[in-house]
């Protein structure tokens, strides 16, 4: 009887220490990583040129020539990424459908996309800062036009807080909730990006990394 209690200790051990190296493996390095690359995205928005204040419209409405230059950085930054982001693209689309009209982001889905990605964030921002340059657009300006373009697809934008994502994983809050903000989309600017929609689309989860 003692053996069998033995044998079914040390096999109840055995699962904790592999229900822990699992936690570390999928959940708690990964969370850690993101936070840092976090990190390095915002310095990395240091390297735009533009740095003036930007004061939006009145009345919230896009111009067509925002629009056009918002989908340029995107198209930047997908064409030179190449093939990393054609092996991802149908799951970015399939994450993007699933958050369509949400108005919280549950951040397991980043860390998984994440995870899949690996260094692709980075690269990914450092190819935006040379697109935003390239177009003229100042971090504040990207940031109003990002939000506006996607609440007309609607979609909401995450505020981002880094430091507040690694204060959640640093308590073992392994699935922190981030709030996205979703204005009141004009009908115009309903107009303007409909013509773009797939293409958005498949690009809105890099916006949950500040791109």
């Amino acid at each position: 009887m003692a053996r069998w209690l033995m044998l079914a200790l040390s096999g109840f051990l055995l699962l904790l220490a592999l229900a822990g190296w699992a936690a570390y493996a999928l959940l708690i390095r990964p969370a850690q990583t993101l936070v840092n690359d976090f990190r390095q995205i915002i310095t990395l928005d240091q390297g735009v040129l533009r740095q003036t204040a930007y004061t939006p419209p009145e009345n919230g409405q896009l111009s067509p020539e925002q629009v056009q230059r918002f989908v340029k950085v995107q198209q930047s930054v997908k064409q030179q990424l190449g093939e990393r982001y054609r092996r991802v693209e149908a799951r970015l689309n399939q994450l993007a459908n699933q958050q369509v009209g949400q108005l919280v982001l549950d951040y397991r889905t980043a860390l998984d996309l994440f995870r899949e990605g690996g260094s692709l964030m980075l690269d990914a921002k450092r190819i935006q800062v040379q697109a935003l340059n390239q177009q003229g657009f100042s971090s504040e300006e990207y940031a109003w036009v990002r939000a506006q373009v996607y609440a007309a697809l609607g979609y909401g934008v995450p505020n981002l807080n880094p430091q507040e994502l690694l204060r959640q994983i640093g308590a073992r809050d392994f699935n922190p909730r981030v709030e996205l903000a979703k204005p009141e989309a004009p009908a115009a600017n309903v107009r303007l990006v409909e013509p773009f929609r797939d293409e958005l689309v498949s690009y809105y989860p890099f916006t949950w990394f500040g791109l």
